[in-house]
């Protein structure tokens, strides 16, 4: 870590003050890792910071896409050469060796993406019986606030800056309290390769801040839409106070992510690929697998084959990191234990483990049965390596009962009859769903996004690009 302090970036200076929020590590310890200089008198800076990034998109919005293109190949060349930087500012707070890497090398290629569509035509010429001319034009929608979480700092962080760039608009960012050089580091990318200083700003509030400070940013008149990107009850409330003053808002959250094994899956393959899609990053990824549901011709095989590749991948140690702090933890002892007390049976794993006692404990990874509705666990995203299976017989009774719940982020459908298995998947209501593949898939050249209580608006790509922009039609005659 370079820094100590993390400053605030506001219309191009990195200010530095004495009012200073500390950052722990994942350790559950009272190891720091740095302070950042949050906002002390929000309510009057936060108006200053809006008139500064409304300026800003003036400016961005007006240059070509030529040089806006050469600025973002600027940032590129900037992001490659902090990589290392960027991987330890995950690993710092948490985050295993391989996920912090794939977070850099999926930022690059967000990036990479993103600078291919800026030649990609603004509209389309449509057809008019009543004029000479008709133009359907999009354009960048304004300032955006950008609220990107801490769990995957480096993709998470890019997605929200330069979806919004590439569309032509200014942004704001507010960085997450726990991984707030990250941000700095992401945003400093961006300004030091050309972006107007007033067109991307960096913000950091203390948590007990957030709820009011984010009123205030979509109360002004210089923000157009939010992007928020963590939990469905902080991206509900958000959605209230947008709704309130009337502004948009593209909503990436979470929910509990589904795997369905057919009779005819591959179980081997579909049983690795599901632990690992569970219990990866200790389940600190919005699309983890929570629940699987196997048919009921081999979910006794299936079971047996789980609890063994549970046995052998437990020697990594990344397995037995921490979640990212005690209160995390704390919530997922909750929701298991209440299932526990209801039930629920624990298949691989140890109940030990989730006694409210066990502070500064690492949570174990856990697979579990005899699941239902009645407990939390069923419905409530725990954010942990906790997966838990269920029997079903009828793949059409099972599409209804997944298509009443309220998460639809990722599905996973496990079938050797990849026909069948599209039916199906076609019928599922979701944002994503992956054949003989992972719930954890995200890649720069694909839509993202959930539906219902999972987000709305899609990323990524052109879809990224049309999300923050608004379509002008112009009409022309002598």
């Amino acid at each position: 870590m370079n820094l100590s302090t993390i400053p605030l970036i506001i219309n191009g200076e990195e200010i530095s003050t004495s009012n200073l929020y500390p950052v722990y590590s994942h350790k559950h310890s009272q190891d720091k890792i740095c302070d950042f200089s949050y906002l002390s008198d929000y309510e009057k800076q936060i108006p200053e910071i809006c008139d500064h990034a409304e300026k800003g998109f003036e400016e961005w919005s007006s240059i070509p896409f030529n040089e806006k293109r050469n600025i973002l190949k600027k940032a590129l060349e900037l992001l490659v050469t902090k990589r290392d930087e960027l991987v330890e500012s995950h690993k710092v707070i948490g985050g295993p060796e391989w996920f912090s890497q794939f977070n850099v090398e999926g930022a690059v290629g967000q990036l990479e993406e993103y600078i291919s569509q800026l030649s990609q035509p603004d509209g389309v010429v449509p057809k008019s019986n009543h004029c000479e001319l008709a133009l359907a034009y999009r354009q960048p929608i304004g300032t955006v606030l950008s609220i990107s979480p801490w769990n995957a700092p480096v993709i998470l962080g890019m997605r929200s800056i330069v979806g919004p760039l590439a569309a032509g608009c200014s942004i704001i960012v507010k960085s997450s309290d726990k991984s707030p050089h990250t941000a700095y580091l992401l945003v400093r990318c961006f300004l030091d390769a050309g972006v107007p200083k007033n067109a991307l700003q960096l913000v950091h509030l203390k948590p007990e801040d957030n709820p009011k400070a984010v009123e205030l940013f979509l109360g002004n008149r210089a923000v157009k839409k939010v992007h928020f990107t963590g939990s469905t009850s902080t991206g509900r409330a958000i959605a209230t106070v947008a709704a309130r003053n009337l502004k948009p808002y593209m909503l990436e959250l979470g929910g509990k992510n589904y795997s369905i094994v057919e009779e005819d899956a591959d179980l081997d393959k579909a049983s690795q690929n599901i632990l690992w899609s569970a219990w990866c990053h200790m389940g600190q990824i919005c699309m983890s697998t929570d629940k699987t549901y196997v048919h009921e011709s081999v979910y006794d095989k299936f079971l047996t084959m789980i609890k063994g590749t549970a046995e052998s991948i437990m020697k990594d140690p990344d397995y037995n990191l921490s979640q990212r702090d005690e209160g995390y933890a704390r919530s997922i002892r909750k929701l298991v234990s209440e299932a526990i007390s209801k039930g629920a049976k624990i298949e691989f794993g140890s109940e030990t483990k989730f006694s409210d006692s066990g502070e500064n404990v690492p949570v174990t990874p856990l697979i579990l049965t005899n699941v239902t509705s009645d407990m939390l666990l069923d419905s409530v995203e725990t954010f942990g390596p906790v997966l838990s299976i269920y029997k079903y017989n009828d793949a059409s009774s099972l599409v209804e009962k997944l298509n009443n719940d309220q998460s639809c982020l990722k599905t996973a459908i496990w079938s050797k009859n990849t026909v069948k298995a599209l039916r199906i998947a076609k019928k599922i209501q979701c944002g994503g769903i992956h054949i003989n593949s992972s719930t954890v898939h995200d890649e720069p050249t694909i839509a993202h996004g959930g539906i219902r209580e999972s987000g709305q608006g899609r990323l990524n790509s052109s879809w990224g690009i049309e999300e923050f922009s608004y379509v002008k039609t112009i009409t022309i005659d002598e």
